[in-house]
């Protein structure tokens, strides 16, 4: 049980980070997208995560699943009760967030959003930020990577001391 909740845990980080990639990609595909269809120019976006405790998780996912009793509370597990340990947590995406920053301005009369003063807004993104926000998700998807490798090497040498 132990080996499948670092497997899922490192996998529910894969996807948050992944996720969080793909909002940091469409900022940093538009940051000179003047107009949208909500009206104005592109606003950044961000992502929110939320640590979950993932015996709740897994126990609702169970019962869900195969219509099992899932406990309320994990410690209620008789499992969880002889292995006492502080609460498993995982992460997943709250929210996606708009940045409410001021857009940048541009004087540039010919284009066709310019206002009447001969401004253009743009987004309010700053490509450096952007660039090491995707590396610094990066990392964490090749940590969470490195952590199920890990978990995957420790059960597997499990296997091999059970066979032989």
């Amino acid at each position: 049980m132990a080996q499948l909740s670092s497997f899922d845990i490192s996998g529910y980080g894969l996807s948050a980070q992944r996720f969080r990639m793909d909002i940091i990609s469409s900022n940093i595909a538009n940051a000179n997208t003047t107009r949208t269809s909500e009206g104005g120019p592109y606003q950044r976006k961000d992502v929110v995560f939320k640590a979950v405790e993932f015996e709740k998780t897994l126990n609702d996912a169970i019962a869900e699943g195969n219509n099992m009793l899932a406990y309320e509370n994990p410690l209620d597990d008789p499992f969880l009760q002889e292995n006492a340990n502080p609460a498993i947590m995982s992460v997943v995406v709250d929210k996606v967030v708009r940045d409410e920053s001021e857009f940048k301005y541009k004087f540039d009369p010919s284009h066709p959003d310019a206002n009447t003063e001969g401004y253009v807004a743009y987004p309010n993104i700053n490509p450096v930020i952007e660039m090491s926000n995707l590396i610094e998700a990066t990392r964490a998807y090749q940590a969470n990577v490195s952590a199920f490798q890990s978990a995957k090497s420790i059960a597997q040498s499990a296997i091999d001391l059970l066979k032989g």
